[in-house]
């Protein structure tokens, strides 16, 4: 009589023995995470076809762990490699966010993992993981780097000095090239723009100012105190000329106006970069609403 788990293997068309391998390729595709082993007993590493994506190394040649230590930055080759040293001498299990470099810069970065064998304690053997963590990384620098924006708001006496640190932050810190900001002025009913980057004008022409109560993005954005966020800009539906610009987000500054940012090209954004420019929007916020106590203090 055939066994259960034969008959379902050959019902699937699929050797027992491949399964296992499969499946493991799946969710390293699926996870975006590759796995690596070294054996202690012939001081070999092995690197699956994720983990070698990730690392950008030849298949044919795959080196050490050490040889892939050299491409970290400094400290994190030497963390790294101690690490290394106490998991394989003592059987420490590790975690180390290390900064990749090519050509002398930091291309990306990686997490990697890696622990003894579970239960096999007298086996010279390590199992570990390697992971692309480069765009959350960046996210958290940027975040942090923002923060930092903070304290030179705080010193901003004017609300156009407070627009030139905001659209001077989007561009250098949060690389929103095209960034406009628009200040509403409650009198005219308008978000004028106040400040606008030379790239922005160069794309997409000189940007007008907006009834605050019109139909567009900026607008809706301002009345609403919500973030949007438009992929594409063949599906935005007002007649703004906008260039050569493509999509765009746009976040509120408070009650004081509106921070919008464009690419060239569709899909450029996503709700990281909407949520570091929102960021930016709040700090810009609460500097406009400092600037105004004070004005209304002194003229008391």
């Amino acid at each position: 009589m055939t066994a259960p788990e034969s008959r379902t293997d050959a019902e699937h068309g699929t050797p027992a023995a491949s399964r296992p391998a499969e499946l493991l390729e799946s969710v390293q595709r699926l996870t975006g995470v590759g796995v690596w082993r070294y054996d202690g007993d012939s001081d070999e590493t092995w690197w699956s076809d994720q983990a070698r994506d990730i690392l950008g190394i030849d298949a044919d040649t795959p080196p050490t762990f050490e040889a892939v230590a050299e491409q970290f930055v400094d400290d994190d080759r030497r963390r790294s490699r101690e690490l290394f040293e106490r998991a394989r001498e003592r059987g420490e299990a590790f975690a180390v966010e290390v900064g990749f470099m090519n050509g002398g810069t930091t291309e990306r970065y990686l997490r990697i993992r890696g622990a003894p064998r579970p239960g096999d304690p007298g086996e010279n053997t390590l199992h570990g993981t390697v992971r692309n963590v480069t765009d959350a990384k960046r996210q958290e620098q940027r975040i942090e780097v923002l923060r930092k924006t903070s304290q030179e708001l705080r010193e901003a006496n004017s609300r156009q000095a407070v627009a030139e640190i905001m659209a001077d932050t989007a561009k250098n810190i949060l690389g929103l090239d095209n960034t406009t900001i628009r200040l509403v002025d409650e009198t005219e009913g308008t978000l004028q723009v106040v400040v606008v980057t030379e790239e922005c004008v160069t794309k997409a022409g000189t940007r007008p100012d907006y009834p605050a109560d019109k139909d567009t993005p900026a607008a809706r954005t301002f009345r609403t105190g919500e973030p949007e966020l438009h992929t594409d800009h063949s599906s935005t539906e007002d007649d703004q000329e906008r260039g050569e610009l493509r999509s765009g987000l746009y976040v509120p500054i408070g009650d004081h106006g509106v921070l919008s940012a464009g690419d060239i090209t569709i899909e450029a954004f996503d709700e990281r970069d909407v949520e570091a420019a929102s960021l930016l929007g709040q700090l810009g916020a609460k500097a406009i609403t400092r600037i105004g106590w004070t004005r209304r203090s002194r003229a008391i």
